[in-house]
């Protein structure tokens, strides 16, 4: 039988290909991941406020890497919700901004997240009224929630390549009169409106936003629930809504951009049930149950229904309150800003494991993102 010998040159030709092909591989690993590592981002909400970065490992754990300061000042110790809000620190949809409220000063702040997952301090500026506590973010457009003060507000920024935020005139929009206890401002998927949660009076906000990026007046629209709190938008642009009261509610929009309860107030069975997270295929979502130290699970179907999977997801004790999963959702990190430390689960369907924590942390955390 014949067997052909591979010359030098040959296998130096398969070799150098086989490096290309890796290269190729590499390339397009960096381009789905954006180049950033695994990292898990906590604020820590003091009078200096400041950025902790934790690197993640293949098995959910962290590990502590580096403090950024914001720039800003945060509220310091103010009981388990510091801030009453969630979203107070986001991501930008690429993973390259990290933007973050400053309280007590009054200010928002940009983060860049370079090669590697390392911070850099790049901007701060006024947030246009008083105690910004929620954030949300759409392509470059900004918004800041201001949920404090004589008049309640949203206000609006562009975010440029340098991260650089840019006020954007006409983009100052007043809450409804008495409105208190403004708790998230929330992008829909495609950036045409914005929904704002009030739950001292059991009221959705929807804003609509024009092509320049200025929000319209506020549509205020009832509660399924009592006391609105986190939105998360999921599959075919369905809003799930988290409800201190103790369920969760999902909503579509109608032709008249008016939102329509899909599934109303279905109860965990828990306690202050504020903080809402979805994975990415946006088929479960997870509640943090503020006043039962519990995790709760609903599974969401292709209509936006939702069913309670487990009550008692996880019992972690304590009083969690913001959530972030990882971008891969198998593990999901939960913050305990009271007990000064950060939750580690495992994540399978609407089952949670814990696996560890993060301890020795201020008492006025809140805010965490996650890559």
């Amino acid at each position: 039988m014949f067997q052909e010998q591979l010359s030098l040159r040959q296998i130096a030709a398969s070799v150098f290909a086989l490096v290309v092909f890796a290269g190729l591989c590499s390339m397009s690993l960096v381009a789905q991941t954006g180049n950033r590592d695994n990292s898990v981002y906590l604020m820590t909400n003091q009078t200096h406020n400041s950025i902790i970065q934790f690197l993640r490992g293949p098995d959910g754990l962290l590990r502590r890497a580096r403090e950024i300061p914001t720039g800003g000042s945060g509220t310091g110790p103010n009981g388990v919700d510091p801030l009453g809000s969630q979203d107070s620190l986001v991501l930008s949809g690429d993973g390259h901004f990290l933007l973050a409220v400053n309280a007590g000063s009054n200010e928002v702040s940009v983060l860049e997240v370079n090669g590697g997952g390392n911070l850099r301090w790049r901007d701060k500026v006024s947030s246009g009224g008083e105690f910004p506590n929620s954030v949300a973010l759409s392509g470059d457009l900004v918004y800041v929630l201001n949920a404090k003060g004589a008049r309640p507000n949203i206000n609006g920024f562009r975010l440029d390549a340098n991260g650089s935020l840019n006020a954007i005139r006409g983009a100052s929009v007043d809450l409804p009169p008495g409105s208190a206890g403004a708790n998230d401002i929330r992008f829909a998927d495609d950036g045409t409106k914005i929904l704002v949660t009030v739950s001292g009076t059991n009221q959705i906000l929807v804003f609509e936003v024009g092509d320049n990026g200025i929000a319209g007046a506020p549509s205020p629209q009832t509660s399924a629930g009592a006391m609105p709190f986190g939105i998360r938008f999921g599959r075919n642009g369905i809003a799930v809504v988290s409800e201190a009261a103790g369920s969760v509610s999902s909503y579509s929009f109608n032709s008249m951009d008016n939102l329509t309860v899909i599934s109303g107030a279905v109860p965990d069975g828990q306690k202050a049930s504020c903080w809402v997270s979805l994975n990415r295929s946006s088929t479960y979502a997870y509640i943090s149950n503020t006043g039962s130290g519990t995790l709760s699970s609903y599974q969401i179907d292709g209509s936006g229904a939702l069913t309670l999977v487990n009550s008692v997801a996880a019992n972690i004790g304590g009083a969690p309150i913001d959530t972030a999963l990882s971008r891969d959702s198998q593990f999901i990190y939960a913050v305990d800003s009271a007990g000064g430390r950060v939750l580690i689960l495992r994540v399978n369907g609407g089952n949670l494991t814990p696996i560890g924590s993060i301890s020795s942390l201020p008492s006025s955390i809140q805010g965490i993102a996650a890559q």
